[in-house]
């Protein structure tokens, strides 16, 4: 199971969110396809049980529908933003979503260094970059710290902001960690 920030957490989820579904499809297809052969009702307990188990069927069908149209990094692109973390000596968040009730933004990449946090935003989301700057700036709300938020357009923009910075001191890669966990916590 691929930890959330990691590399390939999307179509693990993705892969998890399928499988739950066609699951809870299954027992429900099964269960009421029992109910109608060996009672011949549909008066049962057995469709009772159907019908609770219609709840997580379609919790993981609109999960699985939400992060259908957002794609990981390719292969090549996770090697170019490896070199990038090795350079910098930081870790970089993968497949980071963001929710909240107006909608759902996808970064396929994240950098948290020195207070600074850049993301990586996602071609052919139709949003434009003031939300998805907007939406990255949540981080600002857990930390005491308020980090500086960059969304940029390639990793080749990453990498030129990167190199703006400083390395960070002992006390900022702590207040890094808490930025870096406030981030994970905002999405699925």
């Amino acid at each position: 199971m691929v930890a959330k920030g990691d590399y390939g957490y999307a179509k693990s989820l993705k892969r998890r969110r399928l499988l739950l579904m066609l699951a809870c499809f299954a027992f429900i297809l099964a269960d009421v396809l029992i109910s109608l052969i060996f009672f011949q009702t549909k008066k049962t307990l057995f469709v009772v049980v159907a019908c609770v188990m219609a709840i997580p069927f379609a919790k993981n069908l609109i999960g699985y529908l939400m992060l259908i149209k957002y794609e990981p990094l390719k292969p090549e692109e996770y090697e170019e933003a490896k070199k990038l973390e090795e350079k910098r000596g930081t870790t970089f968040a993968y497949d980071i979503s963001i929710t909240d009730t107006q909608g759902v933004l996808f970064y396929p990449c994240v950098a948290i260094y020195n207070n600074n946090v850049i993301g990586l935003g996602q071609a052919g989301q139709n949003q434009k970059k003031k939300d998805l700057v907007t939406y990255l700036k949540k981080v600002q709300e857990g930390p005491p710290t308020k980090p500086r938020v960059v969304v940029v357009e390639s990793l080749k923009d990453m990498g030129r902001e990167l190199d703006r910075l400083t390395p960070p001191k002992e006390d900022q890669l702590r207040a890094d960690v808490k930025i870096a966990e406030r981030l994970l916590e905002l999405g699925f």
